[in-house]
């Protein structure tokens, strides 16, 4: 299984920030998502591999949710509207969170603790080694586990938009 990490800017992206919001609002009372997300490494990547995404641009930067990868890759029209070959792939969130409202993986973290990948550009749909895949693994387990009953607390807080978080399965 391989661990792709989706690099998601919102100020250039066709999935706005507000859109994300909504969905993560959303995301307790439909289990039937519709997304799907342009990867670069398409040739590499199967149904059933796991990803982390990364927010990046303005605002918090770095690991906002993880999942896993529920279809092969695909050819689409290109997103940006540039005409390149684009490959999708589709996706289910198993956690999501704001990162304008809730701790987050920050990309501080991400760079001390795995150097040698490029997190702040590039392109999107890459796969980590093995090592580093070990190793986001330790680190994203240990950072939900610490702020899980944050979290919680927040998720069944029904006042704001600002204080979701989504989690779904095991995790």
């Amino acid at each position: 299984m391989a661990t792709v990490i989706f690099k998601w800017n919102p100020g250039f992206s066709s999935y706005e920030m507000m859109r994300y919001l909504e969905d993560l609002c959303n995301a307790a009372e439909n289990d039937e998502f519709d997304y799907n997300w342009s990867v670069w490494d398409f040739d590499k990547i199967k149904k059933g591999d796991r990803f982390y995404w990364v927010k990046l641009g303005y605002g918090a930067k770095g690991i906002v949710g993880c999942g896993v990868i529920t279809s092969d890759p695909y050819q689409g029209a290109d997103w940006s509207g540039n005409g390149r070959p684009t490959y999708y792939v589709d996706f289910m969130p198993r956690i999501m969170i704001n990162p304008d409202a809730l701790p987050i993986l920050d990309m501080r973290t991400l760079e001390a603790e795995i150097p040698d990948f490029e997190w702040a550009k590039g392109h999107s749909g890459l796969i980590l080694t093995d090592g580093q895949a070990k190793h986001l693994d330790e680190i994203w387990n240990t950072f939900v586990t610490k702020n899980m009953d944050l979290f919680v607390e927040r998720a069944n807080n029904d006042h704001a938009m600002n204080d979701k978080f989504f989690i779904q399965g095991d995790e």
